[in-house]
């Protein structure tokens, strides 16, 4: 069977077939039809935003549920029209319930206006909503958050940018190496701690541990971490937004 004869041999559906044939190509595939639209929705200033959560049998704090996704932290890298771009961040103490204090940092920090960006953003709305719910007094104001969310997924799950490199994965742990290959700057296996497991698992560990200067690194190493989540949020609009040589 020749090569050709292989790859129309197989029975796959549209998204499969673009997978195998990118692979065995070895060529990206780029719709920028596709990478417009979702840019066409993206307001200034952005806002790329991640929470991590952690999960307990045993809840520890009142009104927390068992195996409840509890957010003990976030990033959030805030870019304005001109280029500008800073951080803010939260890390809960661990020996205390996380929840209103989270809420009451974020909304002191990210902007009214403009778009929030997340990846795979159905996480992010549900964790909001579940504080809006827990926190009455902030309903009204993260509610008013949910609309304004874009999902940076979405160019890349509708096929408007697919590296061979993807493996057939849409992560973020896939993507980001294939479009920024080699750049340490951007490589989360350069971090302590390299994935939302270990940073649940290991906020969850803090109470346990006596030693202050290992908690402190261990905090130091879950702000990382979680620093470079929505930076390669960053990086990867910017790329997607520079094949159409738009900002």
């Amino acid at each position: 069977m020749t090569y050709q004869q292989a790859k129309e041999s197989l029975r796959l559906n549209k998204t499969q077939k673009l997978q195998v044939n990118s692979y065995l190509d070895n060529k990206t595939h780029i719709d920028l039809k596709k990478i417009q639209s979702f840019i066409n929705k993206v307001e200034f200033p952005i806002s790329y935003f991640d929470f991590e959560t952690f999960n307990e049998a045993i809840p520890r704090f009142d009104g927390q549920r068992p195996y409840q996704q509890m957010p003990f932290q976030y990033s959030l890298h805030i870019e304005e029209q001109n280029g500008d771009i800073s951080h803010k961040e939260f890390l809960a103490d661990e020996n205390t319930e996380p929840r209103k204090a989270l809420v009451e940092a974020m909304l002191a920090v990210i902007p009214q206006t403009g778009s929030i960006m997340a990846f795979n953003q159905s996480f992010e709305i549900s964790r909001i909503k579940e504080l809006a719910e827990f926190l009455p007094e902030y309903r009204d104001a993260l509610s008013a958050l949910v609309p304004r969310f874009v999902d940076l997924i979405e160019p890349f799950r509708k096929l408007g940018f697919y590296h061979p490199d993807f493996h057939g994965s849409f992560s973020i742990k896939s993507i980001l190496p294939a479009m920024f290959p080699n750049d340490p700057d951007l490589d989360y296996k350069q971090l302590e701690i390299q994935n939302g497991g270990m940073a649940m698992d290991t906020f969850a560990s803090l109470p346990r541990l006596k030693d202050k200067k290992e908690r402190a690194q261990i905090r130091r190493s879950l702000l990382e971490y979680c620093k470079l989540d929505t930076w390669a949020m960053v990086k990867i609009y910017h790329r997607l937004a520079g094949i159409l040589n738009v900002k």
